[in-house]
């Protein structure tokens, strides 16, 4: 399995960040890696997210969705056992206005382990990236 995660502290109530996160017609406004997210916004619905450096749109099913506590949704490439995706939001508090962000994604399959480590970094990088644009704008908005 590959993975990769980043975390970022943000000065703002959790709620605050939640809200932004749940906001998905602002994310191409903001979010440097998905130009689109729609769908059906529940646990077990099924959404697309539009990400912006494969200028592809996906198919995902919503497996978490608890309110200002974590996001986690899972799509695939050809077959879930080829290749698959786990991408994660969880926002703990950490005091009345202040908020931990932990962002990542799990890679399973049978092509996971050919993933390169090269790639890993660029789309660390690149959700650093996020964290850094949604930390902003929060922080902005207080």
């Amino acid at each position: 399995m590959r993975a990769y995660h980043t975390q970022i502290e943000i000065d703002a109530p959790h709620s605050a960040v939640w809200n932004r996160l749940v906001d998905f017609e602002s994310y191409s406004v903001w979010n440097p890696l998905v130009f689109s997210l729609s769908g059906d916004i529940r646990e077990g619905g099924i959404i697309s997210t539009g990400i912006t450096p494969l200028n592809r749109i996906y198919r995902a099913r919503l497996l978490s969705f608890k309110k200002n506590q974590e996001i986690v949704w899972q799509g695939h490439r050809v077959a879930g056992f080829v290749l698959s995706g786990r991408h994660y939001y969880q926002l703990r508090r950490i005091g009345q206005e202040r908020t931990l962000l932990t962002h990542g994604e799990y890679f399973s399959g049978l092509l996971s382990p050919f993933i390169p480590k090269g790639l890993l970094i660029k789309m660390q990088s690149a959700f650093e990236q996020h964290n850094y644009k949604l930390k902003e704008i929060v922080e902005s908005e207080k």
